[in-house]
């Protein structure tokens, strides 16, 4: 090998080591960036998680299948599961109001019962009813999952917005079920 073959040897591996650095350095700051991004959303929700579970003192992360939140009540020597919180979106992506998708955080407790439903984002056009006035999500308050979820039937509809409330109370509907489905027959054994 002559000196030129040894200098370029010396680069191409200083290259390498400078590369695989770079693509190193990267996939961490991709990684951190990610455990941020989900710290900031359960933070974004902690307000709505303590309204819909107000003797909760823990939650857990968005994280499972399908993805919930859960909240415990801990005392000295125990924790207690008082529920599960969801958005709707994760669970029921292809639910979607006039103008989008409509993602919503929901609260069910460990009886089937609904404890809360806040709209997180949806867009509707200038002038048109929404769906974020609180006569509309106040009503599925202690709503159990075995109720119909009927707009016009058991959920008052809004008859500009029909297409929107429609969907939004499916979405609530279908993922409730579906949370209670995957876990509070293991809770509590009846809940379907």
């Amino acid at each position: 090998m002559g000196k030129d073959d040894k200098g370029m040897t010396r680069r191409t591996e200083l290259f390498l080591r400078t590369a695989i650095m770079g693509i190193a350095t990267l996939m961490l700051t991709a990684v951190v960036q990610l455990n941020a991004d989900r710290q900031s959303a359960l933070t974004g929700l902690e307000t709505y998680l303590a309204v819909m579970f107000p003797e909760a003192t823990r939650f857990t992360e968005n994280t499972g299948s399908p993805p919930h939140i859960q909240a415990f009540r801990v005392t000295n020597d125990s924790e207690e599961l008082l529920g599960f919180a969801f958005l709707t979106l994760d669970i029921e992506p292809l639910e979607r109001g006039y103008d989008g998708p409509i993602e919503m955080l929901v609260g069910l407790d460990v009886n089937g019962k609904l404890t809360g439903v806040e709209i997180i984002k949806h867009r509707e056009p200038y002038g048109y009813f929404s769906i974020d006035l609180p006569e509309f999500t106040e009503q599925f308050l202690n709503k159990s999952i075995l109720d119909r979820f009927r707009v016009g039937e058991d959920v008052d509809g809004i008859t500009t917005a029909t297409i929107t409330v429609s969907s939004a109370t499916r979405a609530i509907r279908k993922s409730a079920r579906r949370i209670a489905s995957a876990f509070l027959a293991e809770t509590n054994g009846d809940a379907h």
